[in-house]
């Protein structure tokens, strides 16, 4: 009898013993599977990531793998070259203009404007990275002669904050730099989130996003980069239900504005500001309709600074978001 509950005592032991070991490797599994959905949970795109690779679909639904720390760099939009430098990137080539290029970038090589970068010379300079961006359609052309001459390409589509974050994730990430988006890009997140968080129990005025150009005239959607910030901060976008796919912008219509009667207008400017304000006299303030407006008759129509709202702001993302905010909401800034 004694040896019976011996051995009986012996195999509730095992039993214990065997159960914390189950225990254990189920709790190490699920913690492998969080580490492994944290490290690219945080941004959908990503497919898989190593400690020398990155996998991605882009934009134009390629899926491309990429390898980390490249060191022969060219940047086709300024905007992103300005993104790159601050995740810890450096490169040998971008496009004409200094708006947006870091100081370091100022004399690397000029591959001609934007809208038609030299191929030749870039292929010329055997990149082992080139980043683009999927709006333009010269750039999307370039993928073919790319592919040909086995050089690696990342498609970027960068409108709004969530595409500033999301991009300088992927890029710490591709440079090996993730302290910086942990530690700096953190702090700036939350300069923005402050001034967001400080009018979010305010009633949001109704805006009016006027994009002009010498040429025409068009109203701003909340996936836009200026429609986005005043979305951020609450306020309501009078076009933002006639949304069309893929597009930041749509046709005014002055029998809407009427109707929606917006408490301010904001006017981003393309190109020559004079010229654009002579396109929006003859366009909009030509009707009659215009001096009745609330947001006329109340001195509430604002010309926005382009290195804020027409170029992207990147590390003055904050202050931009700020600038914003004493439009929509001057009770709450003393204005």
């Amino acid at each position: 009898m004694k040896k019976y509950f011996r051995n009986i005592s012996l195999m509730l032991v095992l039993f214990i013993i065997l159960s914390m070991f189950l225990s254990s490797c189920v709790k190490n599994d699920a913690k492998k599977e969080a580490d492994s959905d944290n490290n690219t949970g945080k941004l959908d795109f990503i497919i898989s990531e190593t400690d020398t690779t990155i996998t991605i679909n882009d934009p134009l639904e390629n899926e491309i793998t990429l390898d980390k720390k490249p060191q022969r760099v060219a940047v086709l939009m300024n905007s992103i070259l300005d993104l790159w430098y601050m995740a810890g990137g450096t490169a040998v080539a971008r496009v004409k203009g200094t708006i947006n290029v870091p100081p370091e970038a100022l004399d690397i090589e000029d591959l001609g404007s934007v809208g038609g970068p030299n191929i030749e010379k870039l292929i010329a300079l055997k990149p082992d990275l080139v980043i683009l961006t999927s709006t333009m359609a010269a750039h999307r052309e370039m993928k073919d002669m790319l592919d040909q001459n086995g050089i690696k390409y990342l498609y970027v589509n960068y409108r709004v904050y969530k595409d500033f974050i999301d991009y300088l994730d992927l890029f710490t990430r591709i440079t090996g730099r993730e302290d910086i988006f942990e530690d700096s890009i953190a702090k700036l997140k939350e300069q923005v989130e402050n001034t967001v968080k400080k009018v979010s129990d305010r009633e949001g005025p109704k805006v009016l996003i006027l994009f002009s150009s010498s040429k025409s005239v068009t109203c701003e959607l909340p996936g836009a980069l200026t429609g986005d910030m005043a979305d951020m901060l609450g306020a309501e976008n009078i076009v933002s239900d006639i949304p069309i796919e893929g597009s930041t912008r749509v046709q005014f219509s002055m029998e809407r504005i009427v109707e929606r009667d917006p408490d301010i207008i904001l006017i981003t400017t393309m190109g020559d500001v004079e010229k654009c304000k002579d396109r929006i006299k003859e366009d909009i303030e030509s009707n009659q309709a215009w001096g009745a407006l609330r947001a006329v008759k109340e001195g509430n129509v604002y010309y926005l600074p382009k290195e804020f709202y027409i170029y992207k702001p990147n590390a003055k993302y904050p202050e931009a978001v700020e600038y914003l905010a004493k439009i929509l909401y001057p009770g709450v800034y003393g204005n």
